[in-house]
């Protein structure tokens, strides 16, 4: 009997875990940077009130962020969430991808014609 009770005992731990796990923090923000191994850079852009003028003030934070499966193209809007630190600058992980960006593509400069 007590196998069962540590068995179910580790399942409502496990359960608990579950639900801190959803209550971490979300983020939305706009992939800068794909270029490396399983990492890209998100732009979280906020607007915050100048506490005396009133004036809202642009802010930005950047985050390197966990993509396993490398499927994050720059452009794209992500959805991204805390987990655990897996580098010293990389403590957040891609949810999902809401909508992806237009692909850069670089436009050639027209050459000047020789006259």
């Amino acid at each position: 009997m007590s196998t069962a009770a540590t068995s179910s005992e580790t399942q409502t731990g496990e359960a608990k875990a579950a639900e801190t796990r959803s209550s971490r923090r979300v983020l939305q923000g706009v992939v800068t940077s794909a270029k490396a191994s399983k990492t890209v850079k998100v732009l979280i852009a906020y607007q915050v009130k100048h506490p005396k003028y009133g004036k809202y003030l642009s802010r930005r934070t950047v985050l390197q962020v966990h993509d396993e499966a490398t499927q994050a193209q720059e452009g794209d809007t992500v959805q991204i969430a805390e987990c655990r630190p897996m580098s010293k600058t990389k403590h957040h992980r891609l949810v999902k991808i809401i909508t992806r960006g237009a692909s850069f593509v670089k436009a050639e400069e027209p050459s000047e014609q020789i006259k």
